[in-house]
């Protein structure tokens, strides 16, 4: 049925009572309100289930009786990502930002030419691309997975709309590669999730906290294509509207007669990169199936 559906995990009702609450309670409640939210995400099972099977990858030897409580940390951040998101959107509050890596920010930020921008689901990808608009005259263009409910998609791309940065959709496969190519050749730059795959979107093979699994091929096809770097770059929580935005040493994806060796070699370089930054903020990766092919068996 149409309307139970809004009350699922993935439903739009969640999202509008956050937004009504976050724009409604006093500071003092907002705490405890995104405390309870994430108690009744803890009855969401599929996903539940699914960052405790990604946290017995992530920290070998973990039990199952801690990563249950664990999974309560991840939907608490999850909470306060989309309460930060909405504050900014709505009321335009500001977080404080800290830097690492910020000498590859300064170049991506001020080197001529086109970039890419690989990220993952973590921190706010919102709130990253609305700092680099901010702090660049260049312009970008991000590329994000479409919410599974049509409802939720429509709300988000509401608030979506009100922003100054461009948002395209991964399920556009062979025309939105076209666009973001022209779009690098431009000069522009493109920020691209790359932790997980959307149904219909090509991948390769990768090696993640040592199972196998599957990442999107898109980035690095784009890079050999375009001839640009790839910076990968990730937006931590810190604290209350307090963010840390890490940008690692930029890799070229290079032309050879062996594309299957180059790809193989970039993929390598992004998941020694994503496991890095996965490993020490499990409580904000925001994956909520299984990443690994053993495990969703």
């Amino acid at each position: 049925m149409t309307w139970a559906r809004r009350f699922r995990p993935h439903g739009v009702f969640w999202r509008q009572l956050l937004r009504l609450a976050v724009l409604n309670v006093p500071y003092w409640l907002e705490a405890p309100l995104l405390g309870f939210w994430a108690m009744l995400f803890m009855l969401w099972r599929s996903g539940r289930r699914g960052v405790m099977a990604n946290l017995r990858s992530i920290l070998p030897g973990s039990s199952p009786f801690a990563n249950f409580f664990r999974v309560y940390r991840v939907m608490w951040n999850f909470g306060w990502t989309i309460d930060d998101n909405v504050r900014f959107k709505e009321l335009r509050v500001v977080p404080d930002w800290e830097f690492v890596g910020r000498e590859h920010f300064d170049r991506l930020v001020n080197e001529p030419g086109g970039a890419i921008i690989l990220t993952a689901h973590m921190g706010s990808y919102d709130l990253g691309a609305h700092l680099f608009a901010q702090t660049s005259n260049r312009k970008i263009v991000t590329v994000r997975a479409p919410e599974v409910d049509p409802e939720t998609r429509r709300f988000e791309e509401e608030r979506l709309g009100r922003t100054p940065v461009q948002v395209d959709f991964s399920t556009r496969s062979t025309e939105l590669a076209i666009d973001l190519l022209h779009a690098l050749h431009r000069g522009e730059i493109v920020a691209i999730q790359g932790d997980r795959v959307t149904p219909g979107i090509a991948t390769l093979p990768a090696t993640f906290f040592g199972r196998r699994t599957a990442l999107p091929s898109g980035p690095f096809a784009l890079s050999m294509a375009a001839r640009v770097p790839v910076y990968p770059l990730f937006i931590v929580r810190l604290g209350r509207r307090r963010y840390r935005l890490v940008v690692g040493e930029p890799f070229d994806v290079r032309r050879t007669r062996d594309r299957a060796e180059a790809f193989e070699t970039a993929m390598a370089r992004w998941t020694r990169e994503l496991e890095k930054e996965v490993r020490a903020g499990w409580f904000q990766w925001y994956t909520f199936a299984p990443f690994a092919e053993e495990q969703a068996a």
